[in-house]
């Protein structure tokens, strides 16, 4: 496994600062779904509070702070969300705000009681964010044809998967892959010698194309023998948590 210098980005979140301040962060990506290669970039992304002049004044405030370059020596993709629309994106079911709110790999203290939010928010509506996604890697796969869109059609049906089946979030294929009967160690073993955009061979890809169909109809499976509530039951819990950090910087 190769693991993430969390040191270079956590000096690359204080060099290239988001709009306010944060209130968590963490790396996604390849390192956090178990599929990392020498050139993987730091996927960062975290939940920024906008200044309060820009909340309660005539202002707009800046929903995405996003900023993409090398730094000493590692591409780093940073991208923080403001935190209204973050959370209102977390309690419609949106996949990504899960993973990176409970991903382990965090940059800065005192995301916890942001991740047991996350956690008791779980439902069947994130259903639509992952087979949404599944949908755009197949297509994306059907046209580069490389390991790693491949191990992300793997990432995100399983993610989903094994979401609307437990209700736990695991975004890491290692872990997904053997308890669900698959095999993909060959995928990732060619990721990682060959790189983020190299082709699989014909045969090899056409091996794991045939699963495919397969993991979108074991997803929707899922989602209508799921036990989680339809939507979030924890609403009001994670809007007092946001009140209560805006009051804390006025």
């Amino acid at each position: 496994m190769l693991i993430p210098d969390l040191d270079i980005a956590r000096r690359f979140l204080e060099a290239r600062p988001a709009p306010g301040p944060i209130l968590q962060c963490a790396i996604t990506g390849a390192h956090n779904y178990g599929f990392p290669s020498e050139d993987s970039d730091l996927d960062i992304k975290g939940l920024h509070l906008a200044p309060s002049h820009q909340i309660i004044g005539l202002g707009k405030a800046r929903e995405a702070h996003d900023t993409l370059e090398i730094f000493e020596g590692v591409e780093c993709d940073l991208t923080t969300h403001e935190a209204k629309p973050a959370l209102v994106s977390l309690l419609n079911g949106n996949g990504n705000m899960l993973e990176r709110f409970t991903s382990p790999l965090q940059l800065v203290p005192g995301f916890e009681e942001l991740a047991d939010l996350a956690r008791a928010s779980v439902s069947k509506a994130s259903y639509r964010h992952y087979n949404g996604y599944l949908k755009g890697m197949r297509h994306e796969h059907g046209l580069k044809h490389r390991a790693k869109t491949a191990l992300y059609c793997y990432r995100v049906a399983l993610t989903g998967t094994h979401l609307l089946n437990t209700g736990e979030i695991e975004p890491n294929l290692t872990i997904l892959a053997p308890n669900y009967g698959l095999d993909v160690q060959e995928l990732i073993d060619f990721k990682r010698e060959h790189g983020e955009k190299c082709r699989l061979p014909e045969d090899l890809d056409a091996k794991h194309m045939g699963a495919f169909e397969g993991l979108e109809n074991g997803l929707l499976q899922a989602c209508e023998q799921s036990r989680l509530p339809r939507v979030p039951t924890n609403r009001d819990a994670v809007e007092a948590w946001l009140v209560a950090h805006r009051l804390r910087v006025l």
